[in-house]
């Protein structure tokens, strides 16, 4: 029998999945997938799922297959692009009905400033401005995009949180699905972290440090380099993303200087007034759906701050 994870961390993407699934892998009873997204459940997104190697239940089983993984109490990973594919929960249930599901929520233009900062890195937006990308995007043009799928750089899908959730409330019994509030977390995390053990059953492991992962203050050196590595031949294809498993796995400290060495510091995507209030008008009744689906005061998801600027930890 394949092992496969009991729990899912299913988005929303740059809403701090990143910092729960580096939390749960050091848990000492919890074990994370390396990567933390291997996509094998999104059927709907083949050619996403083909780029990173876990097309086949052989290839994603093995992930899970290792001696701190059958050691733990619970084993889990963390696709993003789940809470948006039409095919992915269905069928984890299918195969793993005692399933639960970890919902990260994150106000939708913060979430999407960030959001699309991934999508430069990951070379399926080559338009580095937002606001121009928004706005593209929306239209339904993939001008200046080259994505892996194309509902990767669907920006208006990817926003509507509302109508991801109650989707997912469809198939899901609410019990069995945990939510965690982007502002929560960054204000309450230790709360947070508290409240997703014992969603899990995992029991508390005294986690005092808390630091952010993954936050969207970093872009690639060498465009060239980026594409050799991540968009290579296909005749050499199968080899580079075997060297990219193994440099996952790797503990050299040499190996990690050598991966921070191909990234040079940026700074945090922000938001002018009019594209914020843009995009505040574009959600403003998918906000008001969430809020009425959690039973969650999301006033604040629609107001505009006196500040801006969007805050990326993912």
């Amino acid at each position: 029998m394949p092992v496969l994870p009991d729990a899912y961390i299913i988005g929303a993407p740059k809403a701090g999945t990143t910092s729960l699934a580096a939390w749960l892998g050091e848990h000492p009873d919890g074990f994370m997938s390396t990567p933390k997204e291997p996509f094998y459940w999104a059927s709907d997104y083949p050619k996403l799922r083909a780029h990173y190697g876990f097309a086949t239940q052989k290839a994603y089983s093995c992930l899970f297959d290792n001696p701190r993984s059958h050691a733990a109490t619970l084993r889990a990973e963390g696709s993003t692009v789940y809470l948006y594919s039409q095919t992915a929960v269905t069928d984890i249930l299918g195969a793993v009905p005692h399933a639960r599901f970890v919902v990260c929520l994150r106000n939708p233009a913060d979430l999407l400033a960030s959001y699309h900062r991934t999508q430069v890195v990951t070379l399926n937006d080559h338009e580095t401005d937002f606001g121009r990308a928004w706005r593209l995007r929306s239209s339904g043009s993939l001008k200046s995009a080259d994505p892996i799928d194309p509902k990767l750089v669907d920006y208006p899908m990817v926003g509507r949180l509302g109508a991801a959730v109650q989707h997912l409330l469809g198939i899901v019994p609410r019990e069995r699905i945990h939510f965690v509030f982007f502002e929560d977390l960054v204000s309450s995390s230790a709360a947070v972290w508290h409240d997703l053990t014992d969603f899990l059953g995992l029991p508390g492991d005294g986690r005092q440090n808390f630091s952010p992962q993954n936050p969207s203050r970093s872009m690639y050196r060498s465009r060239l380099l980026r594409e050799a590595l991540h968009r290579p031949p296909a005749v050499v294809a199968a080899p580079v993303r075997a060297i990219r498993q193994w440099s996952r796995e790797s503990d050299s400290h040499v190996v990690q200087q050598l991966k921070r060495a191909t990234w040079r510091p940026a700074a945090k995507p922000t938001l002018s007034t009019q594209l914020r209030q843009e995009l505040v008008s574009f959600f403003a009744d998918d906000v008001r759906l969430l809020g009425e689906l959690l039973g969650r005061d999301l006033q604040a998801w629609t107001e505009l701050p006196s500040r801006t600027g969007a805050r990326a930890t993912s």
